[in-house]
């Protein structure tokens, strides 16, 4: 991960130019944080603090737009252009690219009174240009799920999900709901007996094994091989590491 650590550190200083001209702009605007389609935080700024950590942000809002980009296309056949949740005092705007995800906190009042039209005109627009800047970086090079793919290619289920048991990303035949759901309950059930952070589990087979790798305070990952040897599995384990380390 270091290198994917030094990819980010450039690119923030980059990004943060543009989130912070952003903000500077338009008064309604309390943040905005952008992260990868796989909930890596590239860059965040809040004009006040929020109760989540930024990383909380990144993971749940692709988990966010993950799911929302499902509905759409299983009911609509569209793909997804941003989502926009109203609450009381506050309006939460997710929009999602190619490239990124970016979820933009706004004051309600204020939002509305500039026009909601305005605002995601205008944030789908700076969506666009982070996504190109991401685009000519090497940051989707180094994402996780690429990465195990291309490291180990005979993989059958693959998914990286939120501690909290929400998809964020998932290749596998079964609903990522319950997949989610699973992966997060054995992860926490594990954390409970170990009494202590579990590191990583193997669910072994017959013929196949699953494993589940803590990921980061955030995010949790989970994969399926036709594999039950015990050197192979070290073999694999040594790979996610490398991957994710």
């Amino acid at each position: 991960m270091e290198k994917q650590d030094k990819i980010i550190e450039e690119l923030e200083s980059d990004i943060s130019e543009l989130i912070e001209r952003e903000l500077q702009s338009a008064p309604a605007i309390i943040g905005i944080n952008i992260g990868t389609p796989e909930g890596t935080k590239v860059a965040s700024q809040f004009k006040k603090d929020i109760k989540m950590t930024k990383g909380e942000v990144t993971a749940a809002n692709s988990s966010l737009v993950f799911l929302s980009s499902k509905m759409l296309r299983d009911s609509l056949n569209q793909e997804v252009s941003y989502n926009l949740i109203i609450g009381k005092d506050k309006i939460v705007l997710s929009i999602l690219t190619e490239n990124i995800t970016m979820i933009t906190y706004l004051n309600r009042e204020l939002a509305e009174l500039e026009g909601l039209d305005s605002h995601i005109s205008r944030l789908q627009k700076l969506g666009l240009q982070i996504s190109a800047i991401i685009e000519t970086s090497d940051i989707l090079k180094e994402e996780i799920f690429k990465g195990l793919k291309r490291a180990i290619p005979n993989t059958l289920v693959l998914a990286i999900i939120t501690k909290d048991g929400l998809p964020i990303k998932i290749q596998s035949t079964m609903p990522e709901s319950i997949l989610s759901a699973m992966v997060a309950a054995l992860y926490n059930l594990s954390g409970v007996l170990l009494e202590s952070g579990m590191e990583y589990s193997i669910i072994g087979g017959d013929n196949g094994s699953v494993i589940i790798h803590d990921l980061d305070e955030n995010r949790v990952l989970a994969l399926a091989v036709p594999e039950s040897d015990e050197r192979k599995l070290g073999q694999i384990i040594a790979k996610i590491k490398a991957i994710i380390q």
